[in-house]
């Protein structure tokens, strides 16, 4: 009797753990939503087989809380992987299910009393449950984790499908009846929903750490205000220009009197017209190059176009579509300009002496009156890098 007590408290004592486990990252994350939802679905989880296998210490009726909170526990395990591509699973077909599911459970505990109607129709739900979920995890394989994840969700599908096929294969109505904690198909169901808990407890802790790091690399890449890639990750993308050729020409982009902006109108408004002037630089841009931004109101374009005449009309329009900007109200009157200096990379030229060239031919933008693109050119006198400023 002692080992049957002790076996009956393995799976509860196991999603406990988890439990306190991803409610100890949902804090440490301020928040996570997977981690929040992997709590709920564990806690669910260790009260469901808690009132399942514990009868002794509730009352009769009791047990047949545990079939909705496992049905639950599915709902909330799938939306934990989900929530992560901004997913979950669609909630009027579940809370249909769950309604229907949980008038049929109850009506054969309360009123007939028919253990061939409750255990069919926990797994039909469930099964349905998942029918919803699977589509939605092979529609989010991003990553070799997602697959992963997508294939244990299908299996966990097929053994609840199997699990149903064997309860009426090999008549096992009578046998839980008689014996339900113990009965063949109970025994499986422990066996395999342990496995399944593993793996998926598993997986997801794997997901939320790789979601951590995605994003403390994110915050430490990215410009917070505008969104394009800070300087060091301006400085991550040059090492990709030094492992293999990816940018053929550089251009640098500087804000045409902004400390004016600044003074007269506020800082607010000028992190407005940053933010704006971003947007616009991306939106030129895309699928051309990667955008950053150095610092204040200077950003660096890496243009993969390796054509000067290209490069040339590229940085025209951004001057001209910068130009073109304008903020929303009430400050949709309030124009401003950028000076752009451009320099191709040339064959076998350290990128950095690129961007230098572009710096010098951007001072000679300001000098010569701003607003306005000017290219640079390199050339080697004695060995030593000398510039040629066009306009």
């Amino acid at each position: 009797m002692i080992t049957d007590k002790i076996f009956f408290w393995v799976l509860p004592v196991m999603y406990g753990v988890f439990t306190a486990v991803f409610m100890a990252l949902a804090r440490s994350e301020g928040g996570s939503a997977s981690a929040r939802l992997g709590t709920a679905a564990f806690g669910m989880g260790m009260l469901a087989i808690i009132l399942d296998t514990q009868r002794d210490y509730f009352p009769s009726w009791f047990f047949t809380l545990a079939v909705p909170l496992h049905w639950l526990v599915l709902v909330y395990t799938a939306d934990a992987f989900l929530v992560r591509h901004g997913d979950r699973t669609p909630r009027r077909p579940i809370a249909w299910l769950l309604s229907v599911g949980l008038t049929i459970n109850f009506a054969a505990t309360f009123i007939v009393d028919n253990v061939a109607i409750r255990v069919p129709n926990a797994s039909i739900v469930a099964i349905a449950i998942l029918s919803l979920a699977v589509p939605r995890f092979f529609r989010h394989r991003s990553s070799r984790l997602d697959n992963i994840t997508a294939f244990v969700i299908a299996m966990c599908w097929l053994c609840y499908v199997v699990r149903f096929a064997f309860y009426f294969t090999l008549d096992q109505s009578q046998e839980y009846a008689r014996t339900s904690q113990w009965s063949q198909y109970m025994m499986i169901f422990y066996f395999t929903s342990a496995i399944f808990a593993l793996s998926l407890a598993f997986l997801l802790m794997m997901a939320i750490t790789t979601d951590l790091v995605a994003r403390h690399y994110t915050a430490s890449t990215v410009d917070a205000l505008t969104g394009v890639a800070n300087r060091r990750g301006f400085e991550a993308l040059l090492e990709k220009q030094s492992s293999h050729r990816r940018f053929g020409a550089v251009l640098m982009i500087d804000l045409d009197h902004f400390k004016q902006i600044n003074d007269l109108h506020g800082h607010g408004v000028g992190d407005g017209v940053l933010v704006a002037t971003s947007q616009t630089v991306l939106n030129c841009c895309k699928g051309f190059g990667e955008v950053a931004r150095l610092g204040g109101e200077e950003f660096v374009v890496l243009l993969r176009p390796n054509d000067t005449k290209a490069v040339l009309q590229m940085a025209e329009l951004l001057r001209s579509a910068i130009a073109a900007t304008r903020l929303d109200r009430p400050y949709d009157s309030l124009q401003f300009t950028a000076s752009i200096g451009a320099a191709m990379i040339e064959t076998d030229e350290e990128i950095n002496d690129a961007i230098r060239r572009a710096d010098m031919a951007l001072y000679r933008a300001k000098e010569s009156g701003r607003n306005r693109v000017v290219s640079a050119r390199s050339s080697y006198t004695n060995g030593q890098l000398a510039v040629s400023v066009l306009n």
